[in-house]
């Protein structure tokens, strides 16, 4: 039960996390690319 509702809870965060770190990397390496 504890371990559903921790699942429940950790899982949006760390794909939020994940999320916007992949943009960050995105937007970084687009602008890399750019110059």
């Amino acid at each position: 039960m504890l371990h559903d509702i921790l699942s429940l809870i950790v899982a949006p965060i760390l794909v939020g996390i994940v999320n916007k770190l992949f943009s960050y990397w995105l937007d970084k390496s687009d602008k890399d690319n750019n110059h």
